[in-house]
């Protein structure tokens, strides 16, 4: 009887202190949960967006300095350096391009009487600088060469019985397969990368380029001293069209219901001027650092989220990327410090990566898949913001398809947040995502991949122009964005049972 009475003592004691034990956590939970606060993420999104950062360019010092500033807030709250020789920073060499002036694009419309007609357009509504052009100015007619695509083994070529040389491309982003469930995307997705695009038309000597592209700050595009860039919006386009009795868009349709080129001469004449500085000796990093597990065995295992630090920079006027990215990366820098002070051990290592080049060409997230700090089968899954402040609604693309993963943030928001909260899986098979995301890099390298977004966007948008400003993002949305974070890898980095 005595036996019976200590067992149950000792079983009540295990149970106190196990709840003493629960309760601590939720404690320590609640306390930093509570601590991230839209103020102070705001005074972080605005320093980002300061003119001391320039419109953070890959490759300038101004984005330099802005890595910078990220390392020393990580290193404030005691989150390891990650970086190469145990420094916050992974570098590469990234040559960059200065865009020195707004230059110009002029119509040239020849009347009967002989004489010139020139109608300039207004940047940045209707024209942007190619912000990787060459320098200098063309006149030339302008051909339009659909996607600018030539994939032989896919029997398709834009530039087939069309001599470009000396003349003026057009032609449109992306390619004839735009949903990426669809099996032959796999076949065309190389074709759809701004740099390609440029190269083939370089290939084939043309002078200038025109891309329809929302007339939109784009540095993610080759650079050749040789050709003159810049990117149109509707007017310029529907001028190059007026009296061809077509529209882009019904040539653009006829091409996805046949992948037959449509390729013309358009007769129209114009005029491109760059004024451009090309910086070779340009440099740029990702920004890494760690917090690392207690656990011995688990402490090998690690969660890595990331987002892009780079934004478009200036031309003419400075696009400051505040909701393309400073929403990601002040997102995870909230959830970051919660976890780093919250007093809870974690379990797993948990690793944030803050990327240069992901404007300029998936750089920094191509890196670390070649040169990991961790193996990848040591990695439980990759987390990518991008674009994460706009909104009130909360989303997980591709959570579905690992669903034990998914749930500790569907938990997060069930217990803590309480947003409407949408999910989402590829098609299997299918690439993940968007094909110019660094989620993309990790999915296509065979990382699992998770991507956290919002819904239920209200706030005018100014993807790469003029105006994507502090103002122009939603900071409540974005304080409960790293406050779901924050729980659900706490939670994660301490399953024991962890399943994926």
């Amino acid at each position: 009887m005595k036996k019976i009475i200590i067992l149950f003592s000792v079983m009540i004691l295990s149970a106190s202190r196990l709840a003493q034990s629960q309760d601590d956590f939720e404690s320590k939970l609640l306390k930093q949960f509570h601590s991230i606060q839209s103020e102070e993420m705001m005074s972080w999104l605005e320093k980002l967006c300061s003119p001391e950062f320039n419109g953070r360019l890959t490759g300038t010092p101004e984005f330099i300095s802005s890595a910078e500033w990220v390392a020393g807030k990580l290193k404030e709250w005691g989150i390891k350096p990650a970086g190469d020789n145990a420094n916050y920073f992974q570098w590469f060499d990234f040559p960059y391009t200065s865009v020195n002036d707004i230059g110009s694009l002029t119509m040239n419309l020849a009347q009967t009487d002989g004489s010139l007609i020139r109608k300039n357009y207004n940047y940045p509504d209707e024209y942007y600088p190619g912000m990787n052009s060459g320098n200098g100015e063309i006149t030339a007619e302008v051909v339009f060469v659909g996607y600018g695509v030539t994939a032989p083994e896919l029997n398709y070529d834009d530039y087939k019985g069309i001599d470009v040389k000396g003349k003026i491309v057009l032609m449109n982003r992306d390619i004839p397969y735009s949903d990426p469930r669809n099996p032959e995307y796999k076949k065309w997705v190389g074709y759809c990368y701004h740099q390609y695009k440029l190269e083939n038309a370089v290939k084939h000597g043309a002078a200038g380029m025109l891309y329809i592209d929302g007339a939109l700050a784009n540095p993610n595009i080759s650079y050749d001293p040789s050709i003159i860039v810049c990117g149109i919006g509707p007017q310029p386009l529907a001028d190059i069209f007026a009296g061809l009795k077509t529209t882009n868009k019904d040539i653009l349709d006829k091409i996805k219901g046949t992948f037959k080129p449509v390729s013309f001469y358009t007769g129209k004449r114009v005029t491109i001027r760059a004024n451009t500085t090309r910086h070779p000796e340009g440099k740029a990093c990702n920004v890494i650092g760690m917090i690392e597990g207690s656990d011995p065995v688990l402490k090998s295992e690690v969660i890595i989220i990331g987002a892009h630090l780079d934004a478009v920079g200036r031309a003419g006027k400075v696009v400051n990327g505040a909701l393309d990215n400073g929403s990601g990366v002040i997102d995870i820098m909230g959830a970051a410090k919660a976890l780093a002070l919250s007093g809870i051990g974690l379990k797993r290592s948990v690793m944030f990566i803050f990327f240069g080049g992901e404007e300029s060409g998936l750089i920094g997230s191509k890196l670390y898949t070649e040169k990991p700090v961790f193996a990848k089968d040591k990695t439980i899954t990759f987390i990518n913001l991008d674009m994460v402040g706009n909104g009130t609604g909360l989303s997980v693309s591709a959570g579905s398809t690992y669903n034990e993963l998914l749930n500790y943030f569907v938990q997060a928001n069930t217990h803590y947040i309480h947003r409407t909260m949408q999910t989402s899986a590829p098609v299997p098979g299918a690439y993940y995502g968007r094909p110019r995301s660094d989620g993309v890099v990790f999915s296509m390298a065979g990382y699992r991949t998770m991507e956290i977004g919002t819904t239920d966007w209200y706030k005018k948008v100014y993807y790469h122009l003029p105006g994507d400003d502090p103002d122009a993002v939603t900071i409540d949305i974005m304080e409960d964005v790293a406050k779901m974070v924050y729980v659900a890898l706490t939670n994660m980095a301490n399953d024991d049972s962890l399943k994926y």
